[in-house]
């Protein structure tokens, strides 16, 4: 994600519901499973939206790309086509970016892996839920992982922004990326996150249930 690009959304946010940490010795991976309700006032995107790119809901050239590092890889982004013009709500705007062959669910190539599940989204009367999971290894599979060995995991939730072009050979520009987190960054552990994220240190978990005490915010 540019960060050059990136402006908070008042209205946006990301409300942990529950999960789990897995030893998966099958695989030889430790993994969580976790689900999110997210949040977006649609009104203030609409509006946020239209600033940067006008029209941008009504052209079916144009498209969006969540943001979502520690709960799934989007592979590109996702054009409008025939939604454009008919998204007047949050989960007919979530809805073109839900389907989950559009995601990631492949080992990285590192020293140290993870992987992704896929995404699945759930919708009831206004509300927007994501469960998600990510699993870890070592790549050389005779070294076993251990929960000391997990990093610090970031949640992230925003969307970029894309003007399309009329020749469609030529990808769509990113405009801008809204998320629920602040533009600053704040120093966590050994590494830096933008302030309001949620995370968590990875290797301060343990198996079994995850609770919201397990859930941090970067400040």
């Amino acid at each position: 994600m540019n960060n050059e690009q990136y402006e908070r959304l008042e209205g946006m946010g990301l409300l942990f519901v529950s999960g789990r940490l897995e030893d998966k010795p099958e695989i030889g991976a430790i993994g969580y499973s976790i689900t999110f309700r997210l949040l977006l006032d649609f009104e203030r995107f609409k509006e946020a939206a239209e600033a940067h790119v006008p029209g941008y809901l009504d052209a079916p050239i144009n498209a969006i790309r969540p943001e979502l590092a520690g709960l799934a890889y989007h592979y590109s982004y996702s054009y409008f086509s025939g939604s454009a013009g008919r998204i007047h709500s949050f989960e007919q705007l979530c809805r073109v970016f839900s389907n989950p062959n559009d995601y990631m669910s492949d080992w990285s190539a590192n020293g140290f892996s993870r992987r992704y599940g896929k995404p699945v989204f759930e919708f009831f009367d206004d509300d927007v839920f994501i469960t998600v999971q990510q699993d870890f290894r070592w790549n050389d599979r005779k070294r076993r992982i251990v929960i000391a060995d997990l990093p610090i995991i970031e949640f992230q939730w925003a969307l970029n922004l894309m003007l399309g072009h009329e020749l469609l050979s030529r990808a769509p520009t990113s405009m801008v990326t809204l998320g629920y987190f602040h533009e600053d960054k704040v120093k966590v552990e050994d590494t830096r996150l933008n302030r309001g994220i949620l995370y968590v240190k990875g290797s301060d978990l343990h198996f079994g249930k995850l609770t919201a005490s397990d859930i941090r915010t970067a400040q």
